[in-house]
């Protein structure tokens, strides 16, 4: 068996597979009446219309089409997409064709770039989908008007910039955030980029609690004042203990400053925008030591930046910033300030 791409002189062979698993496989779900007038929308000119803005592929045995599956944009959408008139023929299912073509539509430059996928399952594909990961969209877990699920998987889309770029693109966001949730999944990441930083002599003196649950955040913004980030939907705190790393040398704000810049950049290639939030947490009126309390933190702990995460509502404003070469040299520091020697012994 082989997968690939749809061609136009597919399209009956695709329509007469999409007609037939409809009115076997379909049958024990829905009424008769319902199933025929489906069926009959899927014909060849159908079939040639989706695969005309869908990546559409196909699954082939001994020359005969016995699966299809296709992948496309959400509404439009860069960054979400959804999978579309996925079909295997009766007599072949069971045989992990349809899982299959499902890897390959998770593969494409449609998935690589999304951030969320989205299919709508039939009441008979529902099971399959479920162990293919999907969940229900927003928890609904009855069907709609369409008589479908809408089901959704998030993803961590692949990162076209390099890291030079990126590094050089982030920008500190203090402005209102949209309302979307940021999946677990993206937040899970996050921390794992955090956790990922070096620390001084590996006692990993960082710690990472991600807050996305709106009556806690709501509680945490009650004791930040003055206010920041109000509008965020979830926020990643910091902790860090202080641990004697080598002879009485102490590396934690070495430690905790790594990771909070690998979280930075995570955040922006995922999509998202934050800002790093230290001295107001820490300052005399001990705002971290509120957000601790608030989030059970046990002693030894001290809760010492907040990160939050969420889409921007519009675009990060760039700082101004000294020219390289009144911040940066080679081989040595200058003589005076804008004469361009350097110090030689």
């Amino acid at each position: 068996m082989t997968i690939r791409r749809f061609q136009p002189e597919d399209a009956q062979a695709v329509s007469d597979l999409i007609q037939t698993t409809m009115r076997i496989s379909n049958k024990k779900d829905y009424p008769e009446n319902l199933i025929e007038s489906l069926a009959a929308e899927q014909t060849p000119e159908h079939v040639l219309e989706r695969a005309g803005w869908t990546h559409f592929y196909v699954a082939e045995e001994d020359g005969q089409i016995i699966g299809c599956g296709a992948i496309g944009p959400y509404w439009g959408s860069e960054n979400e997409s959804s999978l579309f008139t996925i079909f295997v023929h009766p007599a072949q299912q069971g045989k992990g064709i349809g899982k299959a073509i499902v890897l390959i539509l998770e593969q494409d430059d449609f998935a690589r770039r999304a951030r969320r996928i989205e299919i709508p399952a039939s009441v008979t594909g529902l099971p399959f989908y479920q162990k293919m990961g999907y969940t229900f969209k927003n928890g609904v877990n009855s069907p709609d008007g369409e008589h479908l699920y809408r089901l959704e998987k998030h993803r961590i889309p692949d990162c076209s910039q390099n890291v030079l770029d990126l590094i050089l693109s982030r920008r500190s966001y203090r402005g209102r955030y949209r309302p979307d949730k940021v999946p677990r999944e993206h937040l899970r990441a996050i921390l794992e980029a955090g956790l990922a930083a070096p620390s001084g002599c590996n006692k990993q003196t960082t710690s990472l609690i991600a807050v996305d649950d709106p009556a806690l955040l709501e509680r945490i913004r009650a004791v930040i004042d003055p206010p920041v980030a109000e509008s965020a939907p979830a926020v990643i705190c910091v902790l860090t203990r202080r641990i004697i790393a080598y002879r009485d040398r102490c590396f934690s704000v070495q430690d905790y400053a790594a990771a909070i810049e690998n979280m930075l950049l995570a955040i922006v290639a995922l999509g998202y925008q934050s800002c790093w939030y230290e001295g107001h947490i820490t300052d005399t009126d001990r705002i971290g030591d509120k957000i601790a309390r608030l989030l059970h933190v046990p002693g030894g702990y001290e809760l010492v930046c907040i990160l939050p995460v969420g889409i921007a509502e519009e675009e990060p404003k760039e700082p101004p910033k000294r020219p390289f070469d009144e911040r940066a040299w080679l081989n040595g520091f200058p003589e005076a300030p804008g004469n361009g020697g350097y110090i030689h012994e």
